[in-house]
């Protein structure tokens, strides 16, 4: 069980943290449910790889439907299933995945690598938060703001800002906000489109 959850979510993740492989992924789950049929969380990993990875909201909605099918599933995969059709890639549905990922986890590294993914779309959250923020701050004085302090200084801002990690958030001499490559949450993730699945 613990080789066929984490296999798939290692396979499925984009370099530098795995060889960004889901079909493999979905190769190795499949393989898992002929072994085991009666482990739903095989197609909520399925139907996970098909959202976060492929973008495929049509197959990820099947997977999570075929999972809620197998006696003892969750009530909420087959809310899952219908959420993929109506409302495909937004945040809020990658956070809510995510979450019931965490939560099922069986092992430490699958349970890291979802608090790792809530973390930056956290981080993501933030990010448009303060480039609001210092377009604002730009706006009003008809210049780019290229530094924290003059945030600070504005009261626009309490302290420098700090990505969910601990780190600073950059901001670049283009007044833009970036999450530090030295953060253990960099790079952040190619968010899901949000247009309906195909």
């Amino acid at each position: 069980n613990i080789a066929y959850r984490f296999g798939a979510i290692f396979l499925s993740e984009r370099y530098p943290h795995g060889p960004g492989r889901p079909d493999l992924a979905v190769s190795l789950l499949e393989k898992g449910l002929n072994a085991s049929p009666e482990k739903w969380q095989y197609w909520q990993d399925i139907g996970f790889v098909h959202y976060w990875s492929v973008h495929d909201y049509l197959k990820a909605s099947e997977a999570f439907r075929r999972g809620a099918d197998v006696p003892g599933a969750p009530w909420w995969l087959r809310s899952m299933a219908a959420t993929m059709m109506v409302r495909g890639g937004d945040r809020n549905t990658s956070r809510l995945l995510w979450r019931q990922l965490y939560e099922t986890a069986n092992n430490d590294y699958a349970r890291n690598a979802a608090r790792t993914k809530l973390m930056q779309l956290k981080a993501i959250d933030d990010i448009e938060q303060l480039q609001r923020a210092i377009d604002g701050v730009g706006d009003r004085r008809g210049a780019r703001v290229t530094t924290w302090n003059e945030l600070l200084l504005a009261g626009a801002l309490g302290a420098i800002p700090r990505d969910p990690s601990g780190l600073p958030y950059r901001l670049t001499s283009t007044s833009h906000v970036e999450l530090s490559p030295a953060s253990p949450l960099f790079p952040l993730p190619i968010e899901p489109d949000t247009r309906p699945g195909p």
